[in-house]
């Protein structure tokens, strides 16, 4: 029988995780931790910004709380990659170990089907799951640094970095772990968009699945609604601080279960605001229009001030400054090895190894690149550095120290 909302569902978090992923690929926003700024649709801002980062602030200070009070948990259901990867993960899981395997670390324990529990069905979902891990990672760390250095990096062009290398190791490691075992705990207990729900009760100030009461005795106790739940909740006796994320799995098994007799199901989509139970609905409802309203003023302004701060941003060649960032990196490759054995010996009694260690890499950089607008500066710092090492020689010349 036809799904209508798991259908659409998949539609939604499909075009939400491809955007999320769209977003570092295609280098439309990246966290620039080299230069300290903010990279927007090819522009580079600054984090002294402060017009960009005030607006910043308002945005994700009043986004979640704009998502609250208008579609709730849909949000969670419908868009949150997480829930997404985890359902996924449910499925890739059931195809390789039994149809009821669970192996979540807030499941029923180690739940595998006989027939599949063999060898090879654990390396095949565990390789899977490594495959997606790495891809999923990649993508994160392109929210640090440049998609053609990530892709240099992976591919071995550009010299590796051990800080882009742990960072990857550890995304991947992390990404993982959520895959395999962890998927729904984290929602349910780390997740600080779910924790901000329970905060203000606001499950029954948004777009919510609503149970139809005044028909409870059609129900017929089939609990069918609560088989499909991925959260494992009973959608007919639904309460303030259950974990509903309005997937509406409930609502079309309802609904699939009463096409039999032609009538509607008990349950549904409802934007209807009540006040819950545990809330006095003394002033409930007058206040959540003027809430909303209020929130979503403070959304425009954030949104307002980052465009003003991003127009008003003096323009900086990215394009020079990747190649620039990159040629340091390369420099420092061909110069850290070459001057590593001076560097060693640097120590507090032993300064003059100190200088000529930094007139080494000062000396390598210039020889590398003899044409760098940068040549006076590194001609000097040779020069400083060997006047001061001279003059250390002669100083301690007699102490014993120098040999």
């Amino acid at each position: 029988m036809p799904k209508p909302y798991h259908a659409r569902r998949r539609l939604v978090q499909s075009a939400v995780l491809g955007l999320l992923c769209a977003v570092p690929l295609l280098g439309l926003f990246r966290i620039d931790l080299a230069s300290a700024s903010f990279s927007v649709l090819g522009h580079s801002i600054g984090w002294d910004n402060y017009r960009f980062l005030t607006g910043m602030v308002l945005v994700l200070l009043s986004a979640p709380l704009l998502t609250y009070v208008t579609v709730g948990a849909v949000w969670c259901g419908w868009a949150c990659p997480q829930n997404f990867l985890s359902e996924w993960a449910n499925e890739l899981t059931q195809r390789w170990l039994g149809k009821r395997a669970d192996v979540r670390v807030d499941g029923e324990g180690l739940v595998v089907a006989p027939a599949k529990n063999r060898f090879s069905h654990w390396v095949m979902l565990a390789l899977i799951l490594m495959l997606a891990s790495m891809g999923l990672g990649m993508v994160v760390l392109m929210n640090f640094y440049a998609p053609a250095d990530v892709w240099g990096f992976v591919l071995g062009s550009v010299p590796r970095q051990a800080n882009m290398a742990i960072m990857l190791g550890f995304t991947v490691f992390l990404v993982f772990i959520d895959l395999a075992v962890v998927r729904y705990f984290f929602c349910d207990y780390a997740c600080f968009y779910r924790m901000g729900q329970r905060l203000f009760q606001a499950r029954t100030m948004a777009l919510h699945i609503a149970y139809d009461e005044q028909r409870h005795d059609d129900c017929v106790k089939c609990h069918y609604c609560a088989t499909v739940c991925p959260t494992r909740i009973q959608p007919n006796q639904m309460r303030i601080h259950d974990i509903c994320i309005d997937c509406g799995e409930c609502v079309d098994a309802c609904q699939r279960l009463h096409d039999k007799t032609g009538e509607p199901g008990l349950l549904r989509f409802s934007g209807a605001v009540r006040p819950a139970t545990s809330v006095p609905a003394s002033g409930v409802l007058q206040r959540i229009p003027l809430f909303r309203m209020s929130v979503a003023l403070v959304f425009c302004l954030g949104c307002g001030l980052m465009v003003w701060g991003a127009w008003s941003q003096p323009h900086i060649d990215l394009v020079q400054q990747e190649k620039d960032q990159a040629r340091q990196r390369q420099l420092a490759h061909i110069c850290q090895p070459r001057c590593a054995a001076l560097q060693v010996q640097c120590r507090g009694d032993r300064l003059d190894r100190c200088y000529e260690a930094a007139a080494c890499t000062c000396s390598c950089e210039l020889e590398q690149d003899p044409v760098n607008p940068q040549r006076a500066t590194w001609e000097s710092c040779v020069r400083l550095n060997h006047q001061h090492r001279q003059a250390w020689l002669a100083t301690h010349a007699n102490d014993g120290r120098v040999r």
